[in-house]
């Protein structure tokens, strides 16, 4: 009975880490759509949103030069993920500095 009780917590735990889990392309496409979206909302000036992009495709880059030698390692991971969190941080900074783009 504990053995199947065990099993059932495994598997619930290792089940919602995956579903939690989204990776680097996910959340690439992701951030660009918040670009897109800040930009035709006018949240995001030009300037910011080539910024933006500009930092979207150097991660992009980064990541391919990463999978180049057929792996990416634990630190370069670990490298991809901090320069998402900084772009994203970056989207959201200037998503809410206050300047618009007037039509």
């Amino acid at each position: 009975m504990k053995t199947k009780l065990i099993l059932g917590i495994m598997l619930l735990l290792g089940l919602s880490i995956g579903a939690n889990a989204q990776s680097l392309r996910g959340k690439d496409r992701a951030q660009h759509q918040r670009i897109e979206q800040g930009r035709r909302s006018g949240e995001l000036t030009r300037g910011e949103a080539y910024r933006l992009s500009k930092q979207q495709r150097h991660m992009h880059r980064q990541y391919q030069r990463y999978r180049r030698d057929g792996h990416i390692s634990r630190g370069e991971r670990r490298h991809l993920a901090y320069e998402q969190r900084r772009v994203n941080h970056h989207i959201y900074r200037y998503k809410h500095n206050g300047n618009k783009r007037f039509y």
